[in-house]
């Protein structure tokens, strides 16, 4: 009775659940976005003078207003901080939520943070930092008004082994910025990373993919039109990546904007949680463009960059049909799909071209991939202007064009248009 229990339990919880064509998938996990791992953010800390703390004056852009606090007891010595979150309101640093660290000078610190905004220390959860080896401590930032509104902190002992001109600038920096407090030195200062996104998987029958909503205004709701994205990316990925439109889908009000493209599938966003906790999508069977050109219309003049970075015009390809594949190392079918590019290349080189178009953060990897794999095709750089310019919002891709670079298809796949040719 148990197994069967656990095994329903299991059922209901991973991916998705349909219901009218209508698939919810529970966002379960905090995600990492593509600003994780790459800024180097430092929680700054100052001694408490007292009961009295200094408020955050934007280097000197604004005065600080002395705030009177009330400490745990128990501490030798205090320290205090800001952490950034547009879900914070209180008069005197709106914006953003203070934390208190005792004995901020041993080993083990201790962390208050004041998320019910009253800088009263003694009635918040006491929290233990780590130290260098340690790992990192996690907490939730949540929304005064909308309590279910969270973002999620890592805090790391900021790691100085080899920086010593990090050091130098750090302290000259809160020195001269910040002339009406003390520094505690970056020695006792903290690594901030911060949790925006929560995440999902989405399973259909032939396919998966991972999905998730993104809080870019940091107010701990993922909901907002124009700030906060939805962002799909491969089952295999891990990072969520906000600054690539093939990816990132701002929400909008009108809702004939709200849809994203994944594995040559259009998804239509049918409902976002205000917490993050969930999303609602439903395949899309409408004529809707969605940036592409219309079948018989030319595709505009476009500049690749092959694999040994020599600039080739698409326009020289005007007498040929060319078969474009938009692809990443990590997209669905990828090892298959490139079979069979390289059938399609033997075929009729006198007028067929094949294109492939690698989509990655290093460049380089486009041209490892062209030399291990011995392409007989043409292996060109993704980018962000190519997306814009052919209407391609999603991978795996493919775009078929004819002579004078009119549109014939997009969408058909390396299978398909083989077995195309080999019938004609």
């Amino acid at each position: 009775m148990k197994k069967i229990v656990f095994i329903l339990f299991f059922i209901q919880s991973i991916a998705a659940i349909a219901q009218d064509n209508i698939i919810t998938i529970p966002l379960n996990n905090w995600g990492k976005d593509d600003r994780f791992h790459k800024y180097e953010n430092t929680l700054a800390l100052f001694k408490v003078q007292g009961d009295t703390i200094k408020s955050l004056d934007f280097e000197d852009l604004r005065p600080s207003v002395d705030i009177i606090i009330k400490k745990p007891l128990g501490f030798k010595n205090y320290a205090y901080g800001f952490l950034f979150f547009a879900g914070s309101i209180n008069y005197k640093n709106n914006g953003f939520v203070t934390v208190l660290i005792g004995d901020y000078n041993t080993t083990n610190p201790t962390l208050f943070v004041d998320n019910n905004q009253n800088f009263d220390f003694t009635d918040d959860e006491k929290l233990t930092l780590p130290y260098y080896n340690q790992k990192g401590l996690e907490f939730d930032l949540q929304n005064d008004i909308f309590k279910n509104g969270k973002n999620r902190i890592l805090l790391t002992r900021t790691v100085l082994f080899g920086k010593l001109d990090l050091r130098k600038y750090k302290d000259e920096y809160y020195q001269y910025y910040y002339k009406d407090r003390a520094f505690v030195g970056l020695d006792f200062t903290y690594r901030e990373q911060r949790y925006l996104a929560k995440s999902g998987i989405v399973k259909l029958n032939d396919d998966s993919f991972r999905i998730a909503l993104h809080d870019g205004n940091s107010n701990g709701k993922f909901n907002d039109n124009d700030t906060d994205r939805v962002i799909v990316i491969n089952y295999n990925d891990s990072i969520f990546d906000t600054t690539n439109d093939l990816f990132a889908n701002k929400l909008s009000k009108d809702k004939k904007n709200n849809y994203f493209e994944k594995n040559g599938k259009i998804f239509e966003i049918v409902e976002v949680d205000a917490e993050g906790s969930f999303i609602k999508i439903k395949q899309s069977n409408s004529d809707l463009l969605f940036g592409k050109i219309a079948v018989g219309k030319k595709i505009p003049k476009v500049v690749i960059t092959n694999h040994k970075g020599e600039k080739k015009n698409l326009k020289k390809l005007n007498k040929h049909q060319v078969f474009m594949y938009f692809t990443s190392l990590t997209s669905k079918n990828f090892e298959k799909d490139t079979a069979i590019l390289r059938q399609i290349a033997n075929i009729d080189s006198c007028n067929i071209r094949v294109i492939l178009f690698l989509y990655t953060n290093k460049s380089y990897t486009v041209r490892i991939y062209a030399n291990q794999s011995k392409a007989n095709y043409t292996v060109a750089l993704g980018h962000k202007v190519l997306n814009k310019k052919l209407g391609i919002r999603g991978l795996p891709q493919t775009l078929l064009v004819g002579k004078r670079r009119k549109v014939i298809k997009y969408g058909i796949t390396p299978d398909e248009y083989l077995n195309m040719l080999i019938k004609k």
